[in-house]
């Protein structure tokens, strides 16, 4: 199983439906031998060099 984490649903949404993951779950989609879900925001931010 390959799983994509997503910023947005409608982002998750698209890349569900390249993917082939066609099966609605709660809080996630898959199939094709992939699970894509999403978050709500920026999920990492770039840090200033020490």
């Amino acid at each position: 199983m390959k799983v994509c984490i997503a910023e947005k649903p409608s982002v998750a949404r698209d890349i569900a439906a390249i993917v082939g993951a066609t099966s609605k779950k709660d809080g996630y989609m898959e199939g094709n031998g992939w699970t894509v879900t999403w978050a709500f925001g920026h999920l990492v931010g770039l840090a200033m060099p020490e």
